[in-house]
């Protein structure tokens, strides 16, 4: 059976590669940021890295004749010039990087500069940030920048680039010298493939690129300044990365959202929206959070997934003008965390299962899907309420909670979801856990979600998807490892094929053997490596079965 590795990595490198070997050169140029012109263009009096000397000639090597600059997107005086060299030496790449003046339309634009209304003077170095764009790249492979980041601002990231299918990483839009400055947050992008034997990375959704600067205490164009405009006076002051008024939640939690926190003025009205992630955009009908008060100063969200929720607040003053401040949320559940959403969700069944680490049995052990294995968390033994009689045949011995030897777990881990009371009957929150049986009845229009809190250091665990409705479905399955997405698999354009079958009431119909999912622990922290499967005598067909219920 053929596996894919996918290795979690919940550190962001935002790298500056020189990469001698691929003939780039990385050199200073001692040159202040101009004020109010707009333009950091490279003069005609830079000096190229010479083409002869050590490591130039038939190799195409470019001399390194300065220490290299601070990493993309430090603060510094001097402006950074990435060249890149071809075979014999002549220059062919050459990126500009610094620039303190507005855009024509008053946004912070390619060469830098503050937004409308902005005042580029104000914005200085060593403090003003350089864009960082290098010029056109058909591939950023070629000169080792596979790094997330848009590196010659084409909208594109990490193109030519591989990686292993399923497998998710940071990623960032906008120039990649505004990266990790002020509001500015990565989004994220998921391994697809590209043909049958290419694969290539897919869309940057998500995350915060700069915007044109506002009086909010906030560097929005991500410049490396603050408010960079004459006369601001903030009335509000929108949070960024790190702010301490927008902590990390967890799922199944109510989050507060309190107004006052971020606007002192006096407001008309007030508005909230939320936006979740890849199970939203799948299926928006279907909502991975409840909004609560959303036209009030102090409104609440609950979100039932892990990963990043993007929030916006608007207030209206009395003149009419609007103060407006969007910023991510991300809500980290511990240990492991393994989603199931799919479109038909509100007129179809399927069932998410998780295989206890060291066990190889069959999923199913009659002819049909009531015959759930008891060495798996499923919708038998793993909900608050326990279903052990709608096992069939009936077991040996009675069905009983999943126990896979782990603590449990505090009742704020799963009060909040669907079955918080059923939860608050038995006293805690078992690990591992169901949130909910999307079963129509149950659940409708829910995704599914599997919880292990704390697993233990090289545990194996393997994820299967079961059609019990029999019709054709487009599952998708998200594994979070401490609140980082690791892997997305069943994702488009790579959609399970053909997943329907005999429905399990009669049958065990279609399954879906989707990844095996090996535990890390660094301290307190879960690091995941997701080996996605594929069929036997395959590196890239799903694992899809037809009434077969072999492991």
């Amino acid at each position: 059976m053929g596996e894919t590795d996918i290795r979690a990595s919940t550190s962001v490198r935002s790298r500056w590669a020189i990469g001698l070997g691929a003939g780039m050169a990385v050199f200073s140029v001692g040159a202040a940021c101009s004020s109010r012109s707009g333009g950091d263009e490279l003069g005609s009096d830079v000096p190229l890295p010479s083409a002869g000397g050590s490591g130039s000639g038939a190799s195409g090597g470019a001399r390194l004749d300065a220490p290299p600059p601070p990493p993309v997107g430090a603060a510094g005086g001097e402006k950074s010039v990435v060249v890149t060299v071809s075979t014999g030496g002549k220059p062919v790449l050459v990126g500009n990087s610094g620039g303190s003046g507005s855009t024509a339309s008053g946004a912070g634009g390619l060469n830098g500069g503050g937004g409308a209304g902005s005042d580029a003077s104000v914005c200085q170095p060593p403090a003003l940030v350089a864009p960082g764009c290098v010029q056109a790249l058909e591939s950023e492979a070629v000169v080792d920048l596979c790094n997330g980041s848009d590196d010659d601002c084409d909208g594109s990231v990490d193109e030519g680039c591989k990686c292993e299918p399923g497998a998710v990483q940071p990623c960032f839009l906008g120039e990649p010298g505004r990266r990790h400055v002020g509001a500015c947050v990565d989004g994220e992008q998921v391994c697809v493939r590209n043909g049958e034997l290419e694969t290539r990375w897919g869309e940057c959704k998500g995350g915060i690129l700069p915007k044109p600067e506002a009086c909010d205490t906030l560097d929005n164009d991500c410049n490396g300044c603050v408010d960079d405009f004459d006369d601001c006076k903030p009335t509000g002051s929108c949070p960024g990365p790190g702010d301490p008024r927008i902590p990390a939640g967890q799922p199944l939690a109510a989050y507060p959202l309190r107004g006052r926190d971020f606007f002192m003025g006096e407001a008309a009205r007030w508005s909230w929206t939320v936006v979740g992630g890849p199970c939203d955009a799948l299926n928006a009908g279907s909502p991975s959070f409840v909004l609560s008060d959303a036209s009030s100063e102090t409104a609440t969200f609950t979100p039932k997934l892990s990963g990043d929720y993007t929030v916006t607040m608007t207030v209206t003053l009395p003149d009419g003008s609007l103060f407006t401040c969007t910023w991510i949320v991300h809500i980290q559940g511990p240990g492991l965390r393994v989603e199931m959403c799919y479109p038909e969700s509100t007129t179809q069944d399927l069932d998410l299962y998780l295989k206890q680490p060291g066990k190889t049995t069959p999923w199913f052990t009659g002819n049909d899907q009531f015959s759930t294995s008891l060495d798996q968390c499923c919708w038998a033994n793993c909900e608050a309420n326990l279903r052990g009689a709608s096992v069939m045949p009936v077991p040996a011995e009675p069905v009983t909670r999943a126990n896979w030897g782990y603590a449990t777990s505090p009742l704020s881990f799963c009060e909040g979801g669907p079955q918080g009371d059923a939860w608050r009957g038995v006293g805690y929150c078992a690990s591992p856990r169901l949130d909910i049986d999307n079963n129509l009845q149950e659940g409708t229009g829910l995704p599914e979600n599997i919880n292990v809190d704390a697993p233990r250091e090289g545990e194996a665990f393997r994820i299967l998807v079961a059609n019990f409705s029999g019709e054709l479905s487009r599952p998708l399955v998200n594994v979070y490892c401490d609140g980082h997405r690791t892997a997305t698999i069943g994702a488009a354009p790579d959609l399970v094929p053909n997943f329907s079958g005999t429905p399990g009431s009669i049958g065990i119909g279609a399954l879906w053997r989707v990844a095996d999912v090996t535990t890390h622990l660094d301290g307190t922290k879960t690091n995941c490596t997701v080996s996605v499967l594929h069929a036997p005598g395959s590196t890239t067909a799903f694992d899809v079965t037809y009434d077969d219920p072999r492991y």
